[in-house]
């Protein structure tokens, strides 16, 4: 701006001419630049839907696009139909035509998160996570996408990738100490080597949070059935209640030798008739009562469990770590019956 010194007259409207001018051009160079940036996007979408083979929808679909003045919403209903109806063939035909058909690559994004859930809905995790990592290649804080994709990596026992994914999410959204713990476990317990290291960091998580204890102990009652029944017995009557069902499926063999500490795990034993019944009241009523059944002998009793999620408080006949109706991490919760004891060497198959 020497030149600038140099003028004996200088006019204020002169100043605010080149200030204007500035304005005007660096809001060029910006729009320039967006335009330049949303170009790529659309490029770069445009390559990535080639990646997926799939079948254009049928010809009066088209149509419908073409003479419509507004289709995408009808689409989308279809589409959503079809998807609550479980057939995933249509609805991603229709969500991969209308992909085709929109033009503007920020429209498409919800869209492809669409696809994206469907895929994974249908068994396919892989093409559901190259979707979710093209839409982060945009929207990087996008949390319900960081989530599917963390469910994904976890289904494919890709560990210390969703770990990777959980840390984003906790710059995000935060409290996600329990889940961090959760995968912690999960790779340690899934690595090959064995050796104390190992141990003390499971341990250590366990202590931590008692929630992996229907992780941690299963791989601990496997593989180190020692410390196993040592941790077991440093437990709370809740605590050892919350894992009854791994308790009840223990065989003879696994029992050990020496004596037992924990009067609860010795009411255990006696109920499934592995050692001599003894007086005393035990610990629940259902343990109380294949207590006597053992003694009176004329019949035989048994326990049945059923997995109750503790956040939304539906019921499933199979353990989960994590809740298959709500989605809720290591909210299950054991419901115990009793029922009677099936003789099944007597049943064939032949």
């Amino acid at each position: 701006m020497d030149f600038l010194e140099n003028i004996d007259y200088r006019d204020p409207l002169f100043g605010i001419v080149i200030l204007i001018f500035c304005i005007g051009l660096i809001s060029l160079f910006g729009y320039y630049w967006n335009y330049i940036i949303s170009k790529k996007q659309h490029k770069s979408l445009s390559k990535f839907m080639e990646n997926f083979d799939y079948i254009g929808f049928d010809k009066e679909i088209k149509e419908f696009l073409a003479l419509s003045s507004n289709p995408i919403p009808s689409i989308l209903f279809m589409a959503n139909m079809y998807q609550k109806g479980a057939n995933y063939e249509k609805a991603i035909r229709l969500y991969t035509t209308l992909l085709d058909y929109i033009k503007n690559p920020i429209d498409k994004i919800p869209l492809l998160e669409s696809l994206g859930n469907i895929y994974y809905k249908a068994g396919f995790p892989l093409r559901a996570k190259e979707i979710y990592l093209e839409i982060l290649h945009y929207y990087p804080r996008s949390q319900n996408i960081l989530k599917a994709l963390i469910k994904i990596y976890e289904d494919l026992n890709l560990y210390k990738e969703a770990l990777e994914a959980l840390d984003c999410l906790e710059e995000i959204a935060g409290n996600t100490a329990l889940h961090r713990h959760y995968l912690q476990a999960k790779i340690l317990i899934t690595q090959k080597d064995d050796n104390k290291d190992k141990l003390k960091k499971i341990l250590s998580l366990l202590k931590k949070e008692p929630k992996l204890s229907r992780i941690i102990l299963p791989f601990l009652k496997d593989f180190h059935p020692a410390l196993f029944w040592e941790n077991l017995q440093s437990l709370d009557s809740q605590s050892i209640l919350e894992i009854l069902d791994i308790l009840w499926n223990c065989e003879t063999s696994e029992i050990p030798t020496t004596p037992l500490q924990s009067k609860l795990l010795n009411d255990i034993l006696e109920a499934k008739g592995f050692c001599p019944t003894t007086s005393g009241k035990k610990e629940t009523f259902e343990l109380e009562a294949l207590t006597l059944l053992n003694q009176d002998k004329n019949y035989k009793g048994d326990l049945k469990f059923t997995y109750h999620c503790t956040f939304c408080k539906a019921n499933t006949p199979l353990p989960f770590e994590t809740c298959p109706h709500c989605g809720t991490l290591l909210s299950l919760k054991i419901l115990t019956f009793l029922k009677e004891k099936q003789d099944e060497t007597h049943y064939s198959f032949l």
